[in-house]
């Protein structure tokens, strides 16, 4: 009988006496496998219900503007979130002076609620203090409306800083940037922005562009301008006419004498299209022209020692000129608000400019003359206005650029009121002479500071703040100068300027793209001078055509 097959150890243990050991069975040899497939197969179960990227939903968001408490400098906003929400809803302060103590604008008492569709509140949301701004218990919701208040009448006479002083009580209501008032949802894409303003006691408003649309009326998807006639409010309320009514004569300035409709609603782009806006209501009176494919239209909310019509002539021929710089309009709107310099602080400007998408707001001084307007204010607006195109449409984003961006705009004003016919060209001359050597050329930081380290702080100390722009205005007449040298071409800047709108708009302006525009342009690369003499503390070569 064939004996059966013993392994080693079994024959040891028999030799020592030891009984042998129950005889060992064959494990199943693919049980590792077996267990790594499971593995596998729960990791994936995992995966898909908890780890699994889900196809995120853009959400809506429905801002509610209430005017009814704005003659006293207080507006309440609801935002309403629609869409599908994250456990947590943060709401951030948005960029600027929002939410600072020290600032005009002050948000409060947010209350939070789950609403249904048909806007009922189901239950509260807790809101929470977070470093951004606000944070909201979402859970479970798909739709949430968190209501604040604002407060806009904080800011003294003495604080300089002229940001502060953007969103302010003006006569009978309030002026408000929209980056000041608005929060903005964190961490989430958002499909559709919608802007309702509740005006109960029909007081004049100014709206941004994009126009307003009437009463919820439809706007088509593709076209970023409402149709006339739903958009208007009346010549110098609205977008531009309505439809049917009898255009202006030559020469003649329509009224603004149309009702406003007490709930109004308006469409911006995107969120940055929201933070652009600039809204302004109370007692304020309008005029509109027309200056090619745009609307120009000036705003006031107080008497001045000129008339209306002259300084919106001015500014409509400031507007054809840049226009025709350019080869058309940044937008197709824009805007003027004339208002009072309430700055008090003894580094005061005596005239203060802001561009805020197609707004232009200009602070004068109350006893301003029609020559004061001439030869001061209208550098401040040629300047603001030209920021429409090289600001906003090339847009300025990096501090390390504001020397260009400021430098040329503050140039090119000059120029572009000399081509108007507002300025001589003595009187340009001699401006912007006596600011250079004043102001960049006899400066104490000449050669300690670099202009690109000065521009970039805009709020810095005035001396600094007049040599980054003066700086920058020798530092663009000097790069032109050194590139008609070099190229044959005459004024190569003007073409670099256009390119630069041609080629990125909708762009950050961005050293390297100027770099690249400037070799397309004239051959030339700039770098190793924009090293000497922009971000380097050499001093810029003598410049001579300033016009």
């Amino acid at each position: 009988m064939r004996r059966s097959r013993q392994s080693a150890l079994a024959r040891y243990r028999e030799r020592r006496g030891q009984a042998p050991a129950a005889p060992v069975r064959a494990g199943f040899r693919h049980r590792r496998w077996v267990r790594l497939g499971l593995l596998a197969a729960l990791l994936a179960v995992v995966w898909f219900t908890v780890g699994r990227p889900r196809e995120t939903v853009p959400v809506k968001l429905t801002y509610e503007l209430d005017l009814s408490d704005a003659a006293t400098g207080l507006l309440v906003i609801t935002l309403i979130c629609d869409g599908e929400l994250p456990p947590h809803l943060d709401l951030a302060l948005p960029p600027g002076v929002f939410g600072d103590p020290r600032g005009s604008v002050h948000a409060r008492d947010p209350v939070a609620h789950e609403l249904g569709r048909d806007g009922r509140q189901v239950r509260p949301l807790r809101v929470e203090v977070s470093s951004a701004g606000w944070r909201l218990e979402t859970r479970g919701s798909r739709r949430a409306g968190v209501v604040y208040s604002l407060d806009l009448r904080a800011t003294p006479g003495s604080e300089q800083d002229i940001r502060r002083h953007i969103s302010t009580p003006v006569a009978g209501g309030v002026r408000a940037a929209g980056f000041e008032i608005f929060l903005e949802p964190l961490g989430i894409p958002v499909t559709d922005v919608t802007v309702q303003v509740h005006n109960p006691s029909g007081m004049p408003l100014l709206v941004p562009w994009p126009a307003l649309v009437r009463d919820g009326g439809p706007r088509a998807a593709t076209s970023a301008v409402a149709d006339p006639g739903q958009a208007n409010l009346g010549f110098g309320q609205g977008f531009r006419p309505a439809a049917g009514l009898p255009a202006p004569a030559a020469g003649e300035t329509p009224a603004a004498m149309a009702p406003v409709p007490t709930n109004l609603v308006y469409r911006p782009r995107d969120l940055a299209d929201l933070n652009n806006a600039l809204l302004v209501c109370g007692d304020i009176r309008t005029q509109a022209a027309q200056a090619g494919e745009c609307v120009v239209q000036l705003a006031t909310d107080r008497d001045w020692l000129f008339a209306d019509e002259a300084a919106l002539d001015l500014v409509r021929r400031i507007a054809r000129t840049e226009m025709a710089f350019f080869g058309s309009a940044p937008s197709d709107q824009i805007t003027v608000l004339l208002s009072a310099n309430d700055v008090t602080g003894e580094e005061r400007f005596d005239v203060y400019g802001v561009h805020t998408g197609s707004s232009v707001l200009v602070m004068l001084d109350r006893d301003t003359t029609w020559g004061m307007l001439e030869e001061q204010a209208a550098s401040v607006i040629a300047h603001e206005m030209f920021h429409g195109w090289l600001g906003e449409a090339v847009r300025q984003t990096e501090p390390s650029m504001l020397w260009f961006t400021e430098g040329a705009t503050t140039w090119y004003a000059a120029r572009m009121l000399t081509a108007a016919g507002i300025w001589r060209p003595d009187h340009a001359r001699g401006v912007l002479g006596a600011r250079l050597d004043r102001d960049y050329a006899n400066n104490g930081l000449l050669g300690r500071l670099s202009v690109s380290a000065a521009a970039a702080e805009v709020m810095a100390t005035a001396e600094q703040v007049r040599y980054g722009y003066a700086g920058g205005v020798t530092a663009c007449v000097a790069l032109d100068e050194m590139l008609a040298g070099a190229s044959g071409r005459a004024r190569p800047l003007d073409e670099v300027v256009r390119r630069l709108y041609r080629d990125y708009r909708g762009q950050s302006l961005t050293r390297e793209r100027l770099e690249a525009a400037v070799e397309a342009v004239t051959g030339v690369r700039c770098g190793p001078w924009l090293d000497t003499y922009v971000y380097g503390k050499t001093t810029l070569p003598p410049v001579a055509g300033l016009l």
